[in-house]
């Protein structure tokens, strides 16, 4: 199953939710983040999704590879991937 984190917390899942139910069936995962209020896309770290809880669950969720997405941006949207890009890099979600 490829998740995407950002679909999933939209609609007001919790993925942490389907890592206990079905353990090591998650090996693919599109990171992106979502605004607050509004639910658009957002850098991730600027939004409301808790990556460090949901990264903290990888072996869990079997999780092999991870996407950094960024389907719009109200910034250049090189910056915005940029800016998600280092947030993950500070925080060392991936390892």
């Amino acid at each position: 199953m490829e998740l995407d984190l950002y679909w999933i917390s939209k609609v007001g899942f919790n993925p942490l939710t389907y890592f206990e139910k079905y353990p090591k069936r998650f090996p693919l995962w599109h990171v992106k983040d979502m605004k607050a209020g509004s639910k658009d896309f957002t850098e991730i770290g600027n939004g409301t999704i808790d990556f460090k809880t949901i990264f903290e669950a990888k072996e869990k969720a079997g999780l092999k590879y991870w996407f950094l997405e960024q389907d719009s941006s109200e910034k250049d949207i090189f910056e915005s991937i940029k800016i998600s890009k280092n947030y993950i890099d500070k925080n060392r979600f991936f390892q």
